[in-house]
């Protein structure tokens, strides 16, 4: 081929592929969050309002900054840290974003609630925050993992490593002994969606 042809492919391919990463952004605006659409299309918002919606109900933030390779959960007296606490039954914005190469956030039902077939993810892109809300119905554990390929180290660590937990409780003083004080912002309102407190 001649390098003037290889040259206009090249550049068909970088429109082609700004394009994609556009709609695929953009597209996930289209539903705000209601207590009955936990999840499914529509959770993942580029805009904090549009992921609440018309929702005018208590919520907690959880910033969750993904890098190779551990997730830091803020806010928490310790940033560094794999594992954060949400409340159950309330609705959680989590505020998503990387700060060296893609990743996705996907949370999933750990092994004692593996029946609640719990399975949500977003991307963490660096330079752009991505927000999902999502209602834990149930206490427990939550698998956090990475579900992009985003590379690996010679010592050991790589993707794979790029895991954590999140605890979905009701008990706010174990809550604040997990993040070493600090609730995450917003109210603490457990069980506001279904009021079975």
């Amino acid at each position: 081929m001649k390098r003037g042809t290889v040259i206009a492919l090249f550049f068909i391919l970088v429109i082609i592929a700004a394009l994609s990463l556009e709609i695929q952004y953009s597209s996930y605006d289209y539903i705000g969050y209601n207590p009955h659409n936990n999840a499914g299309e529509g959770v993942v918002h580029a805009e904090f309002s549009n992921a609440l919606g018309s929702y005018k109900g208590p919520y907690v933030i959880i910033y969750v900054t993904g890098q190779q390779w551990h997730w830091d959960f803020y806010p928490h007296q310790k940033v560094w840290t794999n594992l954060t606490v949400v409340p159950v039954d309330e609705p959680v914005v989590f505020v998503i974003h990387s700060i060296d190469v893609f990743h996705e956030f996907f949370i999933q039902s750990a092994a004692s609630n593996m029946s609640l077939g719990f399975n949500f993810g977003a991307e963490a892109v660096p330079g752009y925050y991505s927000y999902i809300v999502l209602v834990f119905p149930k206490p427990g554990y939550y698998h956090v993992a990475c579900a992009e390929y985003c590379g690996t180290a010679g010592y050991g660590l790589g993707h794979s490593w790029l895991t954590g937990t999140i605890l979905a409780t009701s008990n706010m003083t174990l809550a604040s002994e997990i993040t070493g004080g600090v609730l995450p912002q917003g109210t603490w309102a457990p069980y506001s969606v279904n009021g079975t407190v």
